[in-house]
C-alpha cells in the first residue's frame, strides 16, 4: 500500500507532465491563458518595447522628423514615448488577432520541439540549433503601430524578438527525458492500480479496511500534489526572479501553466473520497448498516435503479469535476470500478438481509 501511494505521487506528477509539455494543445491552450493575464501581457509589453530600442535609435529618428529648435527635446520625447508605446503595446496585445498570433507562435514553437524529440532532423537550421518561440511577427504589427515599420524591418538582427526555449546541445538530455516519461505515463498508472489490487487480495479478513486505506492513500496523493503546487512555485517564482514586478507575471505564469497539475490533484482527491464512501458503506458502522438495510430491497427489486444511481453520480463528478480530453482511460477505470463495487455492495446486502 505505502509503495503505491509513492507510485501514484510520481504518477501524478508524470502524467501532468506529459500532458503539458508534451501536448501542442495543451501548450497552445496554456500560452493563450498567458496572454489574457494582464500581469503578463505587461511584462510582454516591456519586453518587445525595448525590443525596438535595442534595434532603432529613437531619439535620432525624431531629430530627423523635430525641426531645428525642436531637436534638443528628442531625448526626453524618446523617453517618454517609451512608456507610451508600452501602454499601446498593452492594447495592442489584447487584441483577438494578435492573441491569435501569440498562440500560433507558441504551437508552432512546440510542434517544433517535439518533432526535434522525436528525432527528426533538419528542422531547426533556421533557428541556430535551438527551439524558440518567435514573436517576429507581433513586433513588425507593434512597427507598424508606432511608425517605425519601415526602419525597424531593415535593422532588426535575426535574433529580435525570439526567446530561446531550449539550445541545440540540451536536447539529448530532453529527449531521453521524454521517453522516460512517455515509457512511465501508462505503467505507473496500471502499476499503481495493480499494486492496490495485490494489497487488498492478500488482505483475506481485512480486505475492506485496505480498500478504505487505499482511499486515504489516493487522497493523500492529491493533497500532496496540491500542496506541491503550491509550495513549489512559490520557490521557483523566488528562485527565477528578485524584481518584483516580473515576479507577479513569473507567478502568474506558473499559475497558469500547472492548471492541469492541479487538475490531476483535484481529481485525486474525489477518486479517494469515492473509494473511502464505498469502504464505509461497506463497513460495520451503524449508520452503514441502516443505510443497506434501506437500499436491499430496492437491490433486491430494482437493480436498474441502483445502477442508474451510480451513473448519475458518476456523470456529475465528469461534469463537475475538472476534466480534459486525455481523462478518457482513468475515467472508464473508475466506472468500471464504481459498477463491480456496486454489484459486490448489492450481492453483501442479500445476503444480510434476504426477502
Amino acid at each position: 500500500m505505502v509503495i503505491a501511494t509513492v507510485i501514484g505521487l510520481v504518477s501524478a506528477l508524470n502524467v501532468w507532465v506529459k500532458r503539458q509539455a508534451l501536448s501542442s494543445d495543451n501548450w497552445a491552450n496554456a500560452s493563450s491563458q498567458l496572454l489574457e493575464n494582464q500581469k503578463i501581457r505587461s511584462a510582454l509589453s516591456v519586453y518587445l518595447v525595448n525590443q525596438i530600442y535595442q534595434n532603432v535609435d529613437v531619439t535620432k529618428e525624431l531629430e530627423q522628423r523635430l525641426p531645428p529648435r525642436a531637436k534638443g527635446l528628442a531625448a526626453p520625447l524618446a523617453a517618454g514615448l517609451q512608456g507610451t508605446a508600452t501602454t499601446a503595446v498593452d492594447a495592442l496585445l489584447s487584441r483577438p488577432r494578435v492573441q491569435k498570433l501569440w498562440k500560433e507562435a507558441n504551437r508552432r514553437a512546440h510542434e517544433l520541439f517535439i518533432a526535434v524529440l522525436n528525432g527528426k532532423k533538419g528542422l531547426l537550421v533556421h533557428s541556430g540549433g535551438n527551439v524558440v518561440l518567435d514573436l517576429r511577427p507581433i513586433l513588425k504589427q507593434l512597427g507598424q503601430r508606432t511608425g517605425l515599420g519601415e526602419r525597424l524591418e531593415g535593422k532588426l538582427p535575426p535574433d529580435a524578438g525570439q526567446i530561446v526555449i531550449m539550445k541545440g546541445n540540451q536536447l539529448g538530455t530532453a529527449r531521453k527525458a521524454v521517453k522516460v516519461v512517455r515509457a512511465l505515463s501508462y505503467f505507473l498508472f496500471f502499476l499503481m492500480i495493480a499494486l492496490y489490487g495485490l494489497a487488498i487480495w492478500i488482505a483475506r479478513g481485512r480486505r475492506r479496511r485496505l480498500l478504505l486505506g487505499a482511499g486515504i492513500s489516493v487522497l493523500t496523493v492529491g493533497l500532496l500534489v496540491l500542496v506541491v503546487r503550491r509550495f513549489a512555485g512559490e520557490y521557483l517564482v523566488n528562485a527565477l526572479n528578485t524584481n518584483t514586478d516580473d515576479k507577479h507575471a513569473v507567478s502568474a505564469a506558473w499559475a497558469i501553466g500547472t492548471q492541469l497539475l492541479r487538475n490531476v490533484g483535484f481529481n485525486a482527491v474525489i477518486y479517494g473520497v469515492g473509494i473511502i464512501f464505498a469502504a464505509w458503506i461497506a463497513g460495520p458502522s451503524r449508520a452503514a448498516t441502516w443505510s443497506r438495510r434501506s437500499l436491499a430491497p430496492t437491490m433486491r427489486d430494482f437493480p436498474v435503479l441502483i445502477y442508474g444511481a451510480v451513473a448519475l453520480v458518476l456523470l456529475i463528478v465528469l461534469l463537475a469535476g475538472p476534466t480534459d480530453a486525455q481523462r478518457v482511460f482513468p475515467l472508464l477505470i473508475l466506472f468500471a470500478f464504481a459498477f463491480a463495487g456496486t454489484e459486490v455492495l448489492r450481492r453483501q446486502t442479500l445476503r444480510e438481509f434476504p426477502a
